[in-house]
């Protein structure tokens, strides 16, 4: 079953963004070699959002935990009440391509 994991980060959202986009490189090579299925972010009133999909809470605790991360992480100096993070199983993930109309698993 796959595994979700939302995290909210509050400031600036413009800021953010553009401290998200700076790193955005390294953290694609973590959620690559990791698994993730999906990664999205946004700028929201109160910050950042970020949604990864993983196939499983090991994977997801593997990604949180690779080095390459925690110092992108580090980098950006952010205070612990900025963080607000969810974790969920997923139920249903359907994944729409134009080539294939839904893929659902």
């Amino acid at each position: 079953m796959s595994y979700l994991t939302i995290t909210r980060i509050d400031g600036d959202s413009e800021r953010l963004l553009e401290s998200y986009r700076r790193t955005a490189e390294v953290m694609d090579g973590v959620g690559r070699d990791h698994d993730l299925i999906v990664h999205l972010a946004a700028a929201t009133d109160e910050g950042l959002l970020i949604i990864n999909v993983w196939p499983s809470p090991d994977r997801s605790d593997d990604a949180a935990a690779d080095a390459r991360r925690l110092a992108v992480l580090a980098g950006h100096e952010l205070g612990v009440e900025q963080l607000r993070k969810e974790h969920h199983e997923v139920d249903r993930l359907v994944v729409f391509d134009s080539r294939d109309p839904a893929v659902d698993s």
